[in-house]
């Protein structure tokens, strides 16, 4: 396996897919980072200490960058959403997948990004609206709303961008990569959390 990889490794073109990926993945992690315009960070760090519930899930989906309101704070979710109504709206979908050659296939995915953006909008503002009396916003007006909305849309329009991306130019599949390298960031805080519980039961 190792020998396998290492050959794979002296292609050039393999290295320069890899290379690509790595730096798509950097970028994303940057991005879990940098909060969205309009947030009070004092107020968010102690509104956020303990995400729980669905709004734990999407945190561990996104890498951490739901609990620090991030531009990423939506991850990917409204991507998959979409993919997945798709299927249900346009019944012949399938067909089109199967028999639409490369032209079904761009189709396809100019619908997906489309009910991508309007799940994302949908979303932000519900998530906007949800946290609106948490005290996490520098103030609750239409501008402060709008930044923070427009920020969220924008984090998930990049994601979609950095996904396909790396299906394209990188190695695998870009969605499925950034969603398991957001799972997997939140793994040492995971094992922190539960060796700090399992202590303090004992103690």
């Amino acid at each position: 396996m190792f020998k396998t990889i290492k050959n794979a490794l002296k292609t050039p073109d393999v290295r320069k897919r890899l290379l690509y990926t790595l730096l798509l993945i950097v970028v994303f992690r940057l991005g879990c980072y940098i909060t969205v315009p309009g947030v009070n960070s004092v107020a968010l760090n102690e509104a956020m200490q303990n995400t729980t519930g669905i709004a734990g899930l999407i945190d561990m989906i996104s890498g951490g960058a739901f609990s620090r309101f991030s531009l990423f704070a939506m991850s990917i979710s409204p991507y998959i959403t979409a993919s997945q109504l798709l299927g249900m709206i346009i019944p012949s979908l399938e067909k089109l997948t199967k028999e639409g050659g490369e032209e079904g296939r761009k189709k396809i995915n100019r619908y997906t990004k489309m009910l991508t953006i309007v799940l994302a909008l949908v979303e932000g503002i519900g998530i906007y609206l949800s946290y609106k009396s948490a005290g996490i916003f520098v103030d609750n007006s239409f501008l402060t709303g709008l930044l923070v909305v427009t920020g969220l849309v924008a984090g998930t329009s990049m994601l979609m961008w950095l996904g396909e991306q790396i299906t394209a130019k990188g190695i695998g599949n870009g969605i499925s990569l950034l969603i398991f390298i957001g799972i997997i960031s939140r793994l040492p805080s995971g094992i922190t959390t539960l060796w700090n519980l399992i202590m303090t039961d004992s103690g």
